[in-house]
């Protein structure tokens, strides 16, 4: 099995079920997950201000998987791990309970056809799973382009409003806009377009 500290990329197959944090990274310290990394801007850039913290990146286009892992290593970022696996499965099968601090998800594909809303990810199901794998306490963290996926969304966390206290934010007109940087690719590219941005944050609580 390749060590960990060797090469960002891990295989969660190889490691044993659920995963031990502290044997993937070789420290101990809280873990934050983002779903759809792409080419590891956000997570790169929070890995390097927490180094502390240890960052799992999951994205499923190999060309963004190995992009990211090569600039966590050139970077020397020993807090960062990526791989190439569905969140709802790699929730599922490899993560431990109450395990995790804080979720990203930004800029989801909003599978906007009603016949592909199945495929969204914030859904009944997953949102079960993350009340299961996040601590009481635990940060979540998502923004849409989309408004319908917005809307979606504020339906999915109503249905869990006891265990997920979200606050939804829009940044709609210039004045809005003002100060706030692309944290993504996607969003310094929507923020230019002067798209309208939707985010839901908040946190697990202990219910």
């Amino acid at each position: 099995m390749r060590h960990a500290s060797e090469f960002p990329i891990f295989d969660p197959e190889d490691w044993p079920r659920p995963l031990v944090w502290e044997d993937l990274f070789r420290f101990q310290g809280p873990i934050e997950i983002e779903v759809g990394c792409g080419k590891g801007r956000f997570l790169l850039s929070q890995a390097t201000q927490h180094p502390d913290t240890c960052y799992v990146g999951l994205e499923y286009a190999r060309a963004y998987l190995l992009a990211t892992a090569q600039r966590a290593a050139k970077l020397g970022l020993m807090n960062v791990r990526v791989a190439r696996c569905e969140a709802d499965s790699f929730c599922r099968e490899y993560v431990k309970d109450a395990s995790i601090s804080a979720f990203h998800l930004l800029y989801p594909d909003p599978w906007p056809k009603k016949r592909h809303h199945k495929r969204r990810l914030i859904r009944h199901d997953f949102l079960a799973e993350l009340r299961r794998v996040l601590a009481p306490g635990a940060i979540l963290n998502i923004a849409t382009d989309h408004s319908g996926y917005f809307e979606w969304m504020l339906e999915q966390f109503e249905a869990w409003k006891g265990t997920f206290l979200m606050e939804p934010r829009i940044l709609s007109s210039p004045e809005d806009r003002k100060g706030f940087e692309g944290r993504t690719n996607y969003e310094s590219k929507y923020l230019h377009e002067g798209r309208v941005l939707y985010f839901l944050e908040g946190t697990r609580t202990a219910f």
